[in-house]
């Protein structure tokens, strides 16, 4: 069953010793989590090490949690500090190529994994507070505000950022 609370509703019944409250947060947000992490490991071992991590830290962290951001902000945060650190102690790694799809015509599925290598590469080539802000603007769908708080900066500065990035990408992707 789905548990159809708010985040921050769920995070207070979790403070108050509902552990079923905690693990329907993990199942709204573990796939968003893993996704930020496997942009910034490019590993999807190191991606799912990370959210595990994340989550242990939520269980640990949440207690204290006082509302002064949603709680998406927070995990988000905490997957950028966990995924800082790994990187901190392993060289990068280029990320695998996805599994094939069998129905799929092979010239289809080589252009396929082709152009989303190559966006991968042009998105990991932007500086790090810029790909941030594509990453959650664009392919987590947050809005301007909800990513200005989880990078901590204005919104100006999310709308400043993401233009940049994308005039950087629109350059690369002419060359």
């Amino acid at each position: 069953m789905v548990d159809v609370s708010s985040d921050a509703e769920l995070v207070r019944r979790f403070q108050h010793g509902d552990l079923a409250a905690f693990d329907a947060l993990v199942h709204r947000f573990q796939d968003r989590v893993y996704r930020l992490a496997l942009v910034w490991l490019y590993d999807p071992q190191h991606a799912q090490d990370a959210s595990q991590e994340v989550f242990l830290r939520a269980f640990k962290g949440l207690k204290g949690f006082r509302f002064r951001s949603a709680p998406f902000t927070w995990l988000y945060r905490a997957t950028r500090n966990v995924c800082s650190e790994i990187n901190r102690k392993r060289p990068a790694e280029p990320l695998e190529d996805e599994p094939t799809d069998p129905a799929m015509s092979a010239d289809k599925q080589i252009a396929g994994e082709q152009a989303a290598r190559w966006v991968r590469e042009l998105v990991a080539a932007l500086p790090p507070r810029q790909r941030e802000v594509v990453v959650l603007r664009l392919f987590e769908e947050l809005s301007v505000e909800a990513t200005a708080s989880a990078m901590g900066c204005r919104p100006g500065t999310v709308k400043a950022l993401l233009h940049k990035a994308m005039h950087k990408l629109k350059e690369a992707g002419h060359e």
